[in-house]
């Protein structure tokens, strides 16, 4: 169960809610029907309209012990931002709810995502959030 905070109300949103929250989301922003075309050793999937949103690696580019692991690119995640605070998206839900938004969408079996996030001042270094389905792996990078 979660709870969001508005001004001085407590709302109390459940996993189901939150889940349905996301989907709505991302079907508004990227679905209904996602697409995906096989490029070598990566998986590009696409939006209704055709942009490139999420690269999913299969042999190189892998975090370890992942068979397919998603990368969310930089204007996706930052489309995201727009609508759901940064810290919401640090969550092993809001990733995992990602993670099956687009398995369902296109049929695919992944099992990683990963998020880059800009940090410092001047964006110098970059906070990587690595989710896999029943593990979160976090890493700091420069």
């Amino acid at each position: 169960m979660f709870i969001v905070y508005l001004s001085y109300m407590n709302i109390i949103v459940t996993k189901s809610q939150y889940q349905k929250i996301i989907y709505t989301l991302l079907d508004t922003l990227y679905g209904p029907k996602l697409t995906y075309k096989k490029v070598s050793q990566r998986i590009e999937i696409f939006s209704k309209e055709g942009d490139h949103i999420f690269t999913v690696y299969t042999v190189g580019g892998k975090a370890k012990g992942c068979e397919q692991d998603m990368y969310v690119n930089s204007e996706t995640g930052e489309e995201i931002d727009k609508f759901i605070p940064m810290a919401a998206t640090r969550k092993k839900l809001f990733s995992k709810t990602v993670l099956s938004y687009v398995n369902e969408k296109t049929g695919l079996d992944i099992d990683c995502i990963e998020f880059w996030y800009e940090k410092g001042p001047r964006h110098d270094s970059r906070y990587n959030f690595s989710v896999k389905k029943n593990k979160k792996i976090k890493r700091i990078t420069n």
